[in-house]
């Protein structure tokens, strides 16, 4: 865990802490060069909560100790990342939102490539190009990055699918087996259908791989690889729409990784699409 950012695990875990932890979590946040000089009693004491929150959120966030979080904090004031943003506020011009939401989609790719598992990524390239069915499953505001995907990977010859309809997710689950691979897209990571997809894939011995914003989530228990981006949930609670911009360029990453393991193929698929596009395009 010492390479990772504290605050970036705070922002990232934020929705899923306890609300005693949330104001020990919001104290290091506001306060972090203070709390580089404080013991765990000191910290309770200035934020009026027990000793043993501290140690609790210290163990959530994954670092061994009290300790292990103030280094990662030291390393943050030595190598300082720009992790607070100014929220959107009542009174904002469009032209003031534009800038913050592009200021929030820009942090958190950031601190996405910063923290992301680089291993699961080359994992989950090789798992999906020997797969003979790659299933995309998301629902609500995922359906639509699951449709991407899928119409990305089906364009350069993969044998992709998707499926954003609750009754369909979870039949076409029922028919993997340990052939095919299933990717369960969801922000929060708790999306009942999509976790009752990953589930149902994994039963029938489906390789599964979740990309969400939770790494503590359920889905990623019920995935062999999970690829969790970093966003911004503090300032920006409201369905991150950075989170989903992370959610797409990882799989645009996975799209082009995949495209380069069978690259004959993928340069006939794309002349073929060009000739079918150009007939379908105004001159």
């Amino acid at each position: 865990m010492s390479d990772k950012i504290c605050t970036v695990l705070i922002k990232n875990l934020y929705p899923t802490l306890t609300a005693a932890e949330k104001i020990v979590a919001d104290f290091i946040i506001q306060k972090r060069d203070e709390v580089l000089n404080l013991s765990v009693a000191e910290l309770s004491a200035q934020a009026n909560i027990a000793g043993s929150t501290v140690i609790r959120l210290c163990k959530t966030l994954g670092f061994s100790g009290y300790s292990q979080l103030k280094l990662n904090l030291a390393k943050e004031t030595i190598e300082p990342c720009d992790v607070l943003l100014p929220a959107v506020k009542k009174g904002d011009s469009a032209s003031e939102i534009l800038k913050k939401v592009l200021h929030s989609g820009i942090n958190t790719l950031q601190d996405t490539l910063k923290m992301i598992d680089m291993d699961a990524v080359n994992q989950a390239v090789d798992i999906m190009k020997n797969s003979k069915r790659i299933e995309f499953y998301g629902v609500g505001t995922s359906s639509t990055i699951a449709m991407d995907a899928y119409f990305r990977l089906m364009r350069i010859g993969y044998p992709a699918f998707c499926a954003t309809d609750s009754h369909i997710l979870r039949v076409s689950a029922s028919n993997l087996d340990s052939e095919c691979t299933a990717v369960g897209i969801s922000h929060c990571g708790r999306t009942i259908d999509t976790v009752d997809g990953l589930k149902i894939a994994k039963k029938n011995g489906a390789r599964t791989i979740a990309i969400t914003s939770n790494a503590n989530s359920p889905i990623c228990k019920e995935a062999d690889i999970s690829l969790v981006v970093y966003s911004d949930e503090i300032r920006y609670p409201i369905e991150a729409v950075s989170a989903r911009i992370a959610h797409i360029a990882i799989l645009d990453a996975i799209c082009v990784a995949l495209s380069l393991e069978n690259y004959e193929r993928t340069v006939e698929c794309v002349d073929r699409m060009n000739d079918l596009f150009c007939k379908m395009r105004m001159k």
